[in-house]
């Protein structure tokens, strides 16, 4: 039986329009900028203003995280996978509250969006919810995927995978082809998703 473990930021939603709009109103952008989470950051890094892209990732992974979008794709997959028997989980590396900023509980503020977006719905995704996991490390989420079985695992960090046990057959999430590894499946769009669990 496949037992298909699943990221969460980046994987199962994308930020990158949020983080452009959070970052328009509060003028941290020129109103030209485009779109990226990493555009963002990299710019505002180069004006060194990392602190204010630190605060504004708070935001949006804690009070705001409900406006970020599903990833393309990524419902029909899942409901699909789920209708062919696989079991699907849901481990993350995610911190408690933001490291600078409001205390947001980034735990609750990522299973408010599942909420939201029917993950846990009959008519929905249909995800257990003691099949979510989020870890404060990244061992710690190594551990949960190893000790909850995963067959096979999505990511869209490779040095999450590379830390991965060799018998879980490693899938990276790779929507731009922002990298090219030849270790992992690559995973391009959703819609591939069944055809590379056969």
């Amino acid at each position: 039986m496949i037992k298909l473990g699943i990221d969460f930021d980046n994987t199962l939603l994308t930020y990158d329009s949020l983080f452009y709009k959070a970052a328009k109103e509060k003028n941290l952008i020129p109103s030209n900028f485009g779109e990226g989470k990493t555009r963002i950051r990299n710019y505002l890094r180069e004006k060194d203003q990392e602190e204010s892209f630190t605060l504004l990732q708070g935001e949006v992974y804690g009070l705001r995280i409900t406006e970020a979008k599903p990833s393309d794709g990524m419902f029909e997959a899942l409901k699909t996978a789920k209708k062919n028997g696989i079991e699907l989980f849901i481990v993350s590396h995610k911190t408690k509250t933001p490291y600078l900023g409001p205390k947001y509980d980034l735990h609750n503020a990522a299973k408010s969006w599942l909420e939201k977006n029917c993950f846990f719905d009959k008519n929905g995704i249909n995800i257990f919810e003691e099949n979510v996991f989020f870890e404060v490390t990244k061992e710690e989420k190594i551990d949960r995927i190893e000790s909850i079985g995963c067959t096979h695992f999505i990511d869209d960090l490779p040095e999450i995978l590379e830390m991965l046990n060799p018998k879980i057959r490693k899938i990276l999430y790779n929507p731009n082809s922002k990298f090219i590894d030849k270790r992992f499946i690559n995973m391009s769009h959703w819609q591939n998703l069944i055809d590379l669990l056969n």
